[in-house]
């Protein structure tokens, strides 16, 4: 008995890190009614750094909801890996924390406005790096 315990501590160590190294990213698309319309979105949101998978979930679906809080119908996630690339423009380390974001099919209008909204600090949050979603 006492020769197997070594054996089951890797096999936990290992089931352990499966579960942070499967998805680390998630898709959110759909419509968001804006100023009476529907605006189609995808965008991605990719975790720089391992998290739980529960976690992964729990953060990418209640990003989803937001379109149905505005009266919409809630976003389609679907888990990956990492954010599919190339992207109309991303912001890296959102809001100072180990997550970037990735936005697709945006007017030029739009990606000016998360460009903005990425790169502004204030004195609780942190601003993140703008790049071309490359």
């Amino acid at each position: 008995m006492k020769s197997a315990w070594p054996l089951i501590a890797v096999c936990l160590m290992g089931s352990s890190a499966a579960v942070f190294a499967a998805d680390r990213a998630c898709v959110i698309e759909g419509n968001v009614p804006v100023g009476g319309k529907a605006l189609a979105v995808k965008d991605c949101m990719e975790f720089t750094t391992a998290i739980p998978a529960e976690q992964l979930k729990a953060s990418c679906n209640g990003l989803a909801q937001t379109s149905a809080q505005l009266g919409g119908k809630a976003g389609k996630v679907t888990f990956l890996a990492q954010c599919p690339r190339p992207a109309s423009g991303a912001c890296k380390g959102l809001m100072g924390q180990p997550l970037d974001a990735y936005y697709y099919h945006l007017p030029p209008e739009a990606l000016q406005e998360k460009r903005k909204a990425c790169e502004t600090s204030t004195a609780a949050i942190k601003g993140g790096t703008w790049s071309n979603g490359q």
